[in-house]
C-alpha cells in the first residue's frame, strides 16, 4: 500500500504509521524542539499522538504526515493539515515539527508549501491557518515565506498565539 501523499524535490510526505514512533519520539522528547509546545511527550504519548493523527486522517482525509528525506527514507519530521478550534471556529491548521538536525535547511518551508498547495489543489480548501507562538521566530519565518499573513492574536493553550492565514489563490487575510 502506497502511503505517499506528497512528493517534493527533496521530501516525501506520507501517512503516519505506528512504526514511526521511535523517530517521532526523538522530536517529541527534545526540549528544544518542543520549546513552544505545552510539554515534551513520552513514548506512550507519542504512540497516542500517532493514533490520533491516523484517526484524524481516516475521519477527514487529511492530517499531519510523516516527512521523509528522499533517498534514504530517513524520517526528519511531521508536517500536514489538521482541524483546530480557533476563536470558536473550526479551521484547517498547517502544522510542522522537525528534528533539530534538519532545522535551517529549508525542509520546513518546502514541506509546508507542499501542504498548502495540496490543501488548495487536491482537498478543495479555501483557507488555511497556522498557529504560531509570538516568540517562535523560525516558525513565523516559515509561514511568512510561504505567503501567510498575520491575522490576529488569540489566547490558546493558556498563552498568546498569533494566527496566520492564507486564502486559496494566495490572497491572505490582513
Amino acid at each position: 500500500m502506497n502511503l505517499a501523499i506528497i512528493e517534493t524535490e527533496r521530501l516525501i510526505l506520507r501517512k503516519m504509521k505506528a512504526s514511526d514512533d521511535q523517530a517521532l519520539f526523538q522530536i517529541f522528547n527534545d526540549p528544544k524542539a518542543m520549546k513552544f509546545y505545552l510539554h515534551t511527550k513520552s513514548m506512550d504519548e507519542t504512540k497516542l499522538w500517532i493514533q490520533s493523527v491516523q484517526n484524524h486522517d481516516m475521519s477527514y482525509g487529511f492530517s499531519l504526515w510523516t516527512v521523509e528525506k528522499k533517498g534514504g527514507k530517513q524520517i526528519i519530521g511531521q508536517c500536514g493539515l489538521l482541524l483546530q478550534k480557533v476563536d470558536g471556529t473550526i479551521e484547517v491548521e498547517l502544522g510542522y515539527l522537525f528534528l533539530q538536525d534538519f532545522w535551517g535547511k529549508g525542509y520546513a518551508t518546502e514541506a509546508a508549501q507542499s501542504c498548502i498547495n495540496h490543501g488548495f489543489q487536491n482537498l478543495g480548501l479555501t483557507r488555511i491557518t497556522a498557529l504560531i507562538d509570538p516568540e517562535h521566530h523560525a516558525s513565523r519565518k516559515v509561514v511568512v515565506k510561504i505567503g501567510m499573513k498575520k491575522e490576529k492574536q488569540i489566547i490558546k493553550w493558556d498563552k498568546p498565539i498569533d494566527v496566520y492565514s492564507i486564502q486559496a489563490g494566495g490572497v491572505s487575510v490582513d
